[in-house]
């Protein structure tokens, strides 16, 4: 049995200068996806590991320590309050009450900001301009 033939293999000039690169780059998978299953799980994965602890917490000391620990958290994360915006700012405060100050990832090397300094009067005299409300 033999397979039916459509039509003959031909070469195209367009395959033989770039060799099909270009096209392979545009048939590429779109970023918006992910490319593997575990990608979205590992994306979510610490904010389901809170919410897991939250509710954990909730029922075994009820709302109120709830509660009192996701308004720690957020005034932790808060960028107003506690830092003056001309030092350098460290999330150990808020990486402490996650449990995030025990991992290592590639942020704590790779994502370091540059150490810029500030002229502290300059900025707090910025601040001072700005209306509070």
């Amino acid at each position: 049995m033999t397979l039916p033939l459509n039509k003959p293999f031909e070469v195209s000039g367009h395959q033989e200068k770039d060799y099909g690169a270009e096209m392979g780059m545009m048939r590429r998978a779109p970023t918006a996806t992910s490319s593997h299953p575990l990608e979205e799980s590992e994306r979510t994965y610490h904010q389901r590991q809170d919410q897991h602890k939250l509710n954990s917490a909730t029922r075994a000391f009820g709302i109120g320590y709830a509660l009192h620990f996701k308004h720690e958290r957020a005034a932790a994360g808060c960028h107003q309050i506690g830092h003056l915006g001309f030092l350098p700012r460290s999330n150990a405060h808020l990486q402490a009450l996650t449990g995030r100050d025990l991992e290592l990832d590639f942020t704590d090397t790779l994502g370091v900001q540059p150490e810029v300094t500030y002229n502290p009067h300059l900025y707090m005299e910025q601040e001072q301009r700005k209306s509070m409300f």
